[in-house]
């Protein structure tokens, strides 16, 4: 074989046998997330349906591949995990009925407690903030979100020029009311002490 040839494509990936694949992190979604992914038909519906699936990695088919593989390291590193808007549009275009983005935060959550960190802080920094905020009133209070995002990220001025545009079309409200069961909330956050301070 030529010097110049590529090598055969069995070099790069060896053939993997059945009875060697170890289906535990399959059972495991399946338990926690009602999500059996030996469901899925790789029909590619979920990937071609994803809204952000041109910045992935991993794709949603190519997720429900890793798990079926059992590659739990891959994807708890995977950038994917923090680029997922949790859509659900992988759900609504699969005919097996597999939730993806059930299973993507059950990902994440696994991310917070084995302290994976993840691959774009700044996504992390956000669902931090955004969690304080419900915890704190019961709601996302969208001003108060910006302004701490980008005071913690040093773009002090980042979207400065669409603030005052949203705010004069009521779409902005500086002024977010807290929920009356506020402490029902609360008692979700002590539940799952998933948050971490930032």
């Amino acid at each position: 074989m030529s010097e110049t040839m590529p090598k055969p494509v069995a070099s790069f990936f060896p053939a993997l046998r059945l009875d060697e694949l170890d289906d535990a992190l399959a059972r495991e979604i399946k338990e926690e997330c009602g999500v059996d992914v030996e469901l899925c038909l790789e029909c590619g519906k979920c990937s071609g349906g994803c809204s952000n699936g041109h910045i992935f990695d991993y794709t949603p088919r190519k997720i429900v591949q890793l798990i079926k593989l059992g590659d739990r390291e891959r994807l708890l590193h995977m950038d994917a995990l923090w680029t997922c808007v949790s859509c659900q549009l992988c759900w609504d275009r699969c005919p097996s009925a597999i939730n993806v983005a059930r299973v993507m935060d059950y990902l994440r959550e696994q991310t917070y407690k084995e302290n994976v960190p993840p691959t774009r802080k700044e996504v992390a920094l956000f669902h931090e903030l955004m969690l304080g905020s419900v915890e704190r009133i019961g709601r996302v209070a969208e001003t108060r979100l910006v302004l701490e995002f980008n005071i913690k990220t040093k773009q002090y001025t980042k979207d400065a020029d669409i603030g005052p545009k949203m705010f004069f079309k009521g779409k902005l409200n500086p002024f977010t009311s807290g929920i009356k069961k506020i402490e029902e909330v609360r008692q979700i956050f002590r539940k799952n002490p998933l948050r971490k301070e930032v």
